[in-house]
Formats: C-alpha cells, structure tokens, sequence
C-alpha cells in the first residue's frame, strides 16, 4: 500500500534491466516448432479485481502489466543476420501451417457441399424418374379404366340412342300429323295403271311401315341393340322422311299429275273420299296416341324395372300384362345375349389377337386368316376348297398351332406383366423407403446445413470480435507507450528540476553562511577598527573630526547594506519558499495529471514557464543584490585608495583596507561562468 503513493517511475524498475533475464530462458540455437494461433482470453468487464488491480491509468490496465518487464525498447536494436533470418523461418512455418489448415479446411468444406449437391441431384434423377413411372402408371390405369368403362357402357350408350332416336321418330310422327289434320281438302290420285308386283311392293311397303310403328320385331330390336334383318326379300329402311296421309285401306298416295300414269278424277265422290280421308285420319290419330301412350308407360315400367324400384301399381292395366311380360323376357333373353357376348369377347380375347373390342379382335383374326390364306397360296397356287383337301386340314392344325403358341404365348406375357407388376410394386416399396430415407437425410443434410451456418456466423462473430479486441489492445499499448514515454520525460524533467533545485538551495546556503562569516569578520573588523579609532584619537586629533565623519558615513553605510542585505536574505527565503510551494504544486499537478491524464501538457508548460519566470526573478534580484554589494563595495574603496596604495606601518591603516581587501576578495569570487539554462545559480556561488 505504500508504493501507491509513489510514481510509477519509482515504483517499478526499468525494462531494460530485466531483458538479459528474459533472453536467457530461451536458448539462441533452439527453434521454437510453429503453434496453432489459439484465441486469448479476454477482458471481463464484470472482474471485481480490476477495482483493486487498476493503475489508474486507464481502467482495464493492470498493475501486473506494467510491472511485467516487455521485451520492448526505446532504441531500435540490431537485428542480427541469424536472428533475422530465424524470425523469418518462424513467421513463415507459422503462417505456411495457418494456410495449409484454412486451405485443408476449406477443401473439407468444399468437398462436403459437392457430396451433398450429388445427393440432391440424385435425389432429383430418382424423383423425375419416379414422377415419370407414377405418370406412366396412371396413364395404364387411366386407359385400362376407360377400356372397362367402354366395354361395360357400350349396350347402355347404345340402347339410349336408339331410345332417343326412336323419341325423335315419334316426334316426326306428330308433327307430321298435326300437319295432316289441316290439310282436308287434298285431292287423292289414284294410279290403276300399276301392276300387280307393284301393289305387292306396296304391301311390303305397308308391312315395313308397320314394323317400324312399334311392333315385336322392333320392341326386340330395341332390347337387343342390334339392328334385325328385314324377313321379305326387299330391304326397306325405317321411315324417317314424313309421310303423305294414307287410308287405312293401305292406300298409297298417288304422284302429282305430272307422273306418267294418267291421273283419274271423280268429282261426284270427292266428299265421300274426303270424309272417309278424315275417318281414317282420325282412326289413325287415336291409334298413335294409344300407342305414344303404351310406349311411355313402357318406358316407365322399364326405367322401374332397370332400377329395381316397386312397380307402379295404379299405372297396371290388364291389358298390358303380355306386354310386360314380353319385355321382361326380352330383358333376360338381353343380359343372357349380354353374357352370351362377353364371354365371346373373353373367348377372342383368350387367342391372343390384338384389338381393343370384340370387333377388332374378329376383324384382326380375319387379317390373320386371309394372311394365312395368302400364305397357302403361296404354297399351293390357285383356287381351293380348305375344308374338303388335306391341305386345308394341314392349314387349319398349322393355324390352330400358332393360335395355341399365340394363346401360350399371351400367357407368357400375361405371366411376365404379373411378374413386372410384382417387381414394380416391389420398386415402389424400395423406392418409398429411399424416398423414406432420403427424407431423413435432407433433414440431417437441412440441420447439418442450419449448424454450418450458426458455426459460421459465430466465427464471423469471433472473428468481428478478435479484430475489436486488437484494435482496442494496438490502442491500448499505443497509449502505454505514450504515456511511458511522457512518465519518462516527466521523470527527466523532474530529477533535472531537482537536482537543480538542490545545487540551487545549496548555493543559496553557502551565500548564507557566506555572507554571516562575512559579517562576522565584519563585525570583528569593525570592532578593531573602532578600538583602533579609539587608539588612534589620542595621535591623531587633527583629523579626529574628518574621521569621525568618515566613521559615522561609514556605520551609516555599513547599517544600510546590512538592513538591505537582510532584507534580500529575506526576500530570498521567501523566493525560495515560493519555490518550494511551486514544486509541491507541480507535484500535486503531475501526480493530478497522472490521474486524470488530461491537459498534461499544457499544465506542465504553465508550470515550467511558472519555474523559468520564477528563475527569471531570483536571477535579476541576485543580480541585482550583487550589483549593489558590488557598488556597496567599490565606494569606500575608491575613497580610500591613496592610503592602501602607500607602504606604511600598521599603524597608519584604516578600515578603508579591509574593504578593499574583501572588495578585492569578492572581485575575484565574481567571475562570470557561462548558463545553460538548467543551472541558474551557479554564478551567484561567491564569497562576499
């Protein structure tokens, strides 16, 4: 505790004492191997001890730093060629090991990002090609579903146009009808120029036509789906054109008068015609209303019936019950016709043929046949009956050959589609545990990624952080090193004031003890001189009156320099005291600056030009003190020359030599020694 009263400058020694030390402990010839720069401990600002550690300097520089001996040094040093060069091996293993690390490292890091960009670009190839074979997949799927829809939807689509096209006949019908009802007063011609195969044609006609009104044939050409053949040996299609009215006398309508038969007209028959044309128009109206009628309580009976729904049972006639059950076995003879069909269609389907429906297979089995036909011929030129020759027994087992090898060899493909199905779904379960496993190796991949980036961003932290502390540690050492420089300056200047205030005390103190020897020789010589006076005023009356006024000039004299003398005897105590009260003071500033360390350099120049003004003063007052003790001196003297000048006895001496004596004394005590501006007193060291 006592040395924080004390300077740093004395409270430490100086750092180029303890550099041999520090040079031992480390051989010259041995090489230190390089070392990983490792990060340093830094400040703690919560540290309780830096209260007690500080040196008040600065508030994070500790006592032990300063008291550590550093290897630094005012003066630059010699730097040996060995020396040199083994600080360059140094500093270059060290940074070659530090690139070579950061180097390794950033390869690690580089070769870890190129595994991880071939993981995800295999993770995508897989995926593409996974997203193609699902697309692939739904596309068989979606072909076979629309193949099944077709196949079972293909009688439903075609009843319902046949349905819709049977409605749009019946609304022909009545249109037509409604038509027909207006016109009453047509004129029927009659052709009876026409044969007898005519009139059976018109017949077949009439039959045709009846046939399309809705009769069995047509009820089970609706059930069945499938267009019949007309029984009468002239085809004749449905009618869909309007008709001309006709009698139900089956009567046909006769050309306009410009056909060639001659057209006959009975004007006396015309109403009976006319009324009989409205009878049978009428007879026909009520019969297609009946028939319009059964037909869509048909149709309702058959939509219950489809879905399978109870039967309406007010809607039951009597009268309709055959028909009822007519419909109902032309349904089950439909389904069995339906069953019938599609196992024919398994049946093509089984050989092998290619085609989408039953019609494709059949007509490809019929390309199948011609080509084996084709083939025969190539073998056996020209016409021939295959069923009645050997050879076409040969053709028909060489065909039925290659439509078992055909059969075993759909088998085959059916048994390698199982066998591919089986391998996809077991690629599917593969490829869903990859797509499993990958997943979890993003995850790890995206967390090892998350990691590298917390790792990298708190390097950069570090790294932000390490540049902070050295620019505040250059800082710190830089001020250090400004403030050591100053302390030293400061203690230079301080030994220098002292040594130069102590040179001047002490010259001040022999100038006293100068100056009381010289008065109390004076006081001795003044009192011979008086007890010579005494003597002497008895031999020398004659002059008694001129010496008594020269010994009274004289005390005067001698009263008033002493009374000067020490008045600057105490003027300079008081100097020296005012000097003194500036020193302590510049202390107090120093040791204030130390502390503070702000406006050190301008306190110190107030106080040194304080110091020079002061040594400026003293100077002139010494100056002045001399000048006058030198005149104090030389005027007795230059009174009294005469009588110092003349080789006489004792008796005839004065006081007037023994001032000349000191006068004499003092002219040789002051000679003037040359200033340099530190030693301000060392001219005033004389004897007076």
């Amino acid at each position: 505790m006592e040395d924080l009263n004390l300077p740093i400058a004395l409270r430490r020694s100086r750092r180029c004492c303890a550099r041999g030390a520090i040079k031992s402990e480390v051989p010259p010839g041995v090489l230190t191997p390089p070392e990983t720069p490792r990060r340093k401990r830094g400040v703690r600002l919560s540290d309780t001890s830096l209260s007690i550690l500080s040196s008040g300097l600065t508030p994070i520089v500790r006592r032990t730093y300063l008291a550590t001996p550093k290897s630094r040094r005012s003066a630059a040093r010699i730097i040996s060629p060995s020396s040199a060069s083994r600080s360059s091996r140094h500093t270059a293993l060290n940074l070659h090991q530090t690139v070579d690390g950061r180097v390794e490292r950033r390869m690690r890091r580089n070769g870890f990002r190129d595994l991880l960009h071939k993981f995800e670009q295999e993770k995508r190839r897989k995926e593409q090609a996974a997203q193609a074979q699902i697309a692939q997949l739904k596309a068989d799927v979606r072909a076979r579903d629309s193949e099944i829809y077709d196949l079972q939807n293909a009688t439903v689509i075609m009843d319902t146009e046949r349905v819709w096209f049977l409605e749009r006949q019946v609304e022909e019908l009545k249109d037509e009808l409604s038509r027909n009802s207006v016109k009453e007063g047509v004129t029927q011609y009659y052709s009876w120029a026409k044969s007898s195969s005519d009139a059976s044609k018109t017949d077949l006609m009439d039959t045709a036509r009846d046939e399309d009104h809705f009769g069995d044939s047509t009820m089970l050409q609706l059930q069945a789906s499938t267009p019949a053949r007309a029984r009468s040996s002239i085809m004749t299609p449905p009618a869909t054109s309007p008709r001309m009215p006709a009698s139900p006398y089956s009567r046909a309508a006769s050309p306009t008068p410009t056909s060639r038969d001659t057209p006959l007209c009975y004007p006396d028959s015309d109403k009976q015609l006319l009324e009989e044309e409205i009878a049978s128009l009428h007879f026909e109206v009520h019969r297609l209303t009946a028939t319009l009628d059964s037909y869509h309580a048909l149709g309702a009976r058959i939509g219950d019936a489809l879905s399978d729904g109870p039967p309406e049972r007010s809607r039951a006639f009597s009268t309709l019950e055959a028909v009822e059950n007519q419909v109902q076995s032309l349904l089950r003879t439909m389904s069995e016709r339906a069953a019938a069909a599609s196992n024919l269609t398994s049946a093509i389907s089984e050989l092998g043929f290619p085609g989408e429906g039953a019609s494709e297979m059949v007509s490809s089995l019929a390309a199948g046949f011609r080509a084996a036909r084709i083939e025969l011929e190539y073998f056996t030129p020209g016409e021939m009956s295959l069923p009645l020759t050997f050879r076409g027994a040969q053709v028909l087992d060489l065909l039925l050959m290659r439509l078992r090898e055909l059969a075993k060899k759909s088998k085959e493909d059916d048994e390698s589609m199982e066998e591919s199905r089986e391998i996809e779904q077991s690629l599917r379960k593969q490829l869903d545990s990859r797509v499993s496993v990958m997943d979890g190796l993003n995850e790890k991949i995206a967390g090892v990624y998350h990691m590298l980036d917390e790792k990298d961003n708190r390097v950069r932290e570090l790294e932000v952080g390490n540049n902070r502390l050295k620019n505040a540690v250059d800082g710190y050492v830089r001020d250090i090193a400004e403030l050591e420089k100053l302390v030293a300056r400061m203690e230079k200047e301080h030994r220098e004031f002292t040594n130069t205030h102590t040179s001047r005390r002490k010259s001040s103190d022999d100038l006293i003890v100068a100056k009381d020897t010289i008065i109390a020789e004076l006081e001795a010589k003044v009192e011979e001189a008086v007890a010579q006076t005494a003597d002497l005023l008895k031999e020398m009356s004659a002059t008694e009156v001129s010496l008594t006024r020269q010994t009274l000039v004289m005390s005067r004299q001698h009263r008033t320099a002493l009374a000067l003398r020490d008045a600057r005897v105490s003027e300079l105590r008081c100097d020296i005291d005012r000097v003194n009260d500036s020193l302590q003071l510049a202390q107090d500033t120093i040791h204030a600056l130390r502390i503070e360390n702000s406006g050190m350099k301008g306190q110190m120049e107030e106080e040194r030009n304080k110091a020079k003004h002061a040594m400026d003063s003293m100077k002139e007052e010494l100056q002045r003190v001399l000048r006058l003790s030198q005149s104090f001196l030389g005027e007795p003297s230059s009174d009294l020359s005469s009588g110092y000048g003349s080789h006489e006895p004792d008796t005839h001496r004065t006081s007037g030599g023994y001032l000349e004596n000191l006068r004499r004394r003092g002219s040789r005590g002051l000679r003037k020694k040359y200033d340099n501006g530190l030693e301000l007193l060392n001219e005033d060291d004389v004897d007076i």
